[in-house]
């Protein structure tokens, strides 16, 4: 079922399912890298562009962070670029991951995720996409698309549901799809160790298990 979390988002955004393609006036990269391990929570909080996943065999989490603004835009009203930095704050094994200020403007996120406990991502409005590292996931979006590849492995369970819209799950033996109106919800039982969770209030998402 559907989290009650997500609907505020998706009721403030219901009108911008796609991002404006305007011409940007202002840009800015940054870059960061978080040393997790095997018992690291991460939590990345977006608020509207898109976020790319890679799987990595490295010892931290590698961020590429690009902001655009532009004062002139319908989507934006144009936020204090300047002043953006990647904040990354540690509670216990829990790394919280976020752009401030975040306010105004567009995130474009690339994150090359190694094997660490739990991967937990809310987007507001945007895309998602690439490969999903085999760990644990949940995944948010208010109003978008997600369109995942998701790594090799024996899962437990993979779930996505949307609202309104469509899911698939591709490469998923026995998998199920239920309809009622205008939501979706597709799932995978089977005996791993892996679950993924994926949830969108307005969009479509696709998940295709990678093969060995």
């Amino acid at each position: 079922m559907m989290k009650h979390k997500i609907w505020p988002l998706t009721l403030a955004f219901i009108g911008l399912v796609t991002l404006s393609t305007a011409a940007f006036g202002k840009e800015k990269e940054l870059t960061e890298s978080y040393i997790v391990d095997l018992e690291t929570e991460i939590h990345l909080e977006a608020t509207v562009g898109t976020v790319e996943l890679m799987p990595s065999d490295n010892d931290a989490v590698e961020i590429e962070l690009q902001v655009e603004s532009d004062g002139d835009s319908w989507f934006t009203s144009g936020g204090d670029i300047d002043a953006v930095l990647i904040k990354g704050e540690r509670k216990g094994n829990k790394l919280v991951v976020s752009a401030t200020p975040a306010d105004d403007m567009v995130q474009h996120w690339v994150i090359r995720v190694p094997k660490v406990n739990h991967l937990d991502l809310e987007l507001g409005v945007g895309e998602i996409s690439g490969v999903l590292p085999f760990i644990n996931s949940d995944i948010e979006l208010g109003v978008g698309d997600i369109d995942l590849d998701l790594s090799a492995g024996d899962y437990k369970e993979v779930t996505a549901s949307v609202g309104v819209g469509d899911t698939r799950l591709d490469n998923f033996d026995n998998s199920n799809n239920e309809r009622m109106m205008v939501t979706s919800e597709s799932t995978y039982e089977g005996t791993g160790s892996v679950r993924v969770d994926v949830e969108v209030g307005v969009g479509d998402v696709r998940l295709s298990k990678l093969s060995n």
